[in-house]
């Protein structure tokens, strides 16, 4: 399709294009992706997006975050030689008018980037070698923007994985008991205060500065990294949720998902147990990246991170479920309730293994 819309969008941006066609593109939840084509058949294409500014209130500061970033591999990529730089980091273009998105008439955000054609994306982790490659992709970004301090970026959602802050957040639900909801689930609610004073602790370690603020991805999910066709890793996508926070919190959220059997919402929680294979996998593929910048503090907490990331999140679903599910999309009544016992099944489980997690982690920093 050819909206007139689109190509009005598109020639707000500071580059010129001969478009053949824009169609929409990928299967995102939260931002609309179209894909314009360009003639000649050999010329780059784009994509061009709208930028959900219901989640991501602040725009201009979520594109600020991604071109300080980008820019800075960029640089890193350039003056180590490597070929096809744009094939290996994100090329947002700028606005005629200097900034990084177009606004349309009803106010909506729309951005611009280069297209990285002939690439392969993998939607789900099948086997430790495919986990190796990802942990690999994401230690390595990490890497790329070590030396760049975090407190240049904003929050693009603020306080999103803020321990102390959910769990304030979890308190006012059960204060408010908005669905009168909370008789009903005391052993669930318990099960995630009592563990309140540990859990909070990569949160206390960034206030007293113990655990250093980085910059981080905060959606470690295998299809945000883009492969070439030898099954090499170009770069890292999706980078609108870039912001300051803990290396920990990429790599917990990571095995929150690859590191169960499950999916967060199995309901059969005798099938929740823990993928030894794929977190071992992951683990050592990280570590071979990010173990040349993490300090001692980050690499003992590893394991601990996957724990923290199942509790807030099994938290976050009980809150909203205690709030009258305000926040999550359900597919049936009690979905949110099936997903935070989920959640904390599978904290349970890494508990179980929590020596076999730290061992794995501190063999692989040997290696």
């Amino acid at each position: 399709m050819n909206n007139p819309l689109f190509s009005e969008l598109v020639s707000d941006f500071d580059i010129n294009l001969n478009i053949k066609s824009i169609a929409s593109y990928g299967t995102g939840h939260i931002n609309d992706t179209f894909l314009v084509s360009t003639l000649p058949e050999d010329a780059p294409d784009y994509i061009l997006q709208r930028k959900n500014h219901k989640i991501f209130k602040d725009v201009e500061g979520m594109m600020k975050n991604i071109v300080i970033t980008t820019d800075h591999i960029r640089n890193k990529l350039e003056k180590a030689g490597v070929s096809e730089v744009n094939r290996k980091v994100m090329t947002y273009i700028p606005a005629k008018d200097g900034k990084m998105y177009v606004n349309d008439k009803d106010g909506n955000f729309w951005t611009l980037f280069l297209f990285i054609a002939d690439c392969v994306v993998v939607e789900n982790i099948q086997k430790p070698d495919q986990a190796y490659s990802a942990a690999r992709a994401f230690g390595h970004f990490q890497e790329q923007l070590s030396d760049l301090p975090g407190d240049l970026l904003i929050e693009t959602i603020p306080n999103f994985h803020n321990g102390l802050s959910r769990l304030k957040d979890f308190q006012t639900a059960i204060s408010n008991d908005a669905a009168g909801r909370v008789s009903d689930n005391q052993w669930l609610i318990k099960s995630i205060l009592d563990r309140g004073n540990e859990m909070t602790s990569i949160q206390r370690g960034l206030n007293d500065k113990t655990l250093p603020l980085r910059i981080t991805h905060n959606d470690t999910k295998i299809n945000n990294i883009l492969f070439d066709q030898d099954n090499n890793t170009l770069c890292i996508i999706d980078l609108d949720t870039v912001m300051p926070g803990s290396a920990l919190y990429d790599f917990g959220d990571a095995i929150r998902t690859l590191g169960n059997t499950a999916p967060e919402d199995e309901p059969d929680l005798s099938k929740i147990t823990f993928n030894k294979p794929i977190y071992e996998a992951f683990a050592k593929g990280y570590l071979s990246e990010a173990k040349s910048f993490l300090i001692q503090a980050e690499i003992d907490n590893l394991a601990f991170s996957c724990r923290y990331m199942a509790w807030e999140q099994g938290m976050r679903f009980l809150c909203d479920f205690l709030n009258g599910d305000t926040y999550y999309k359900t597919d049936y009544q009690g979905h949110n309730l099936v997903r935070a016992k989920a959640q904390i099944r599978y904290l349970e489980v890494l508990e179980e293994n929590r020596s076999v997690m730290e061992e794995i982690v501190r063999e692989s920093c040997l290696n």
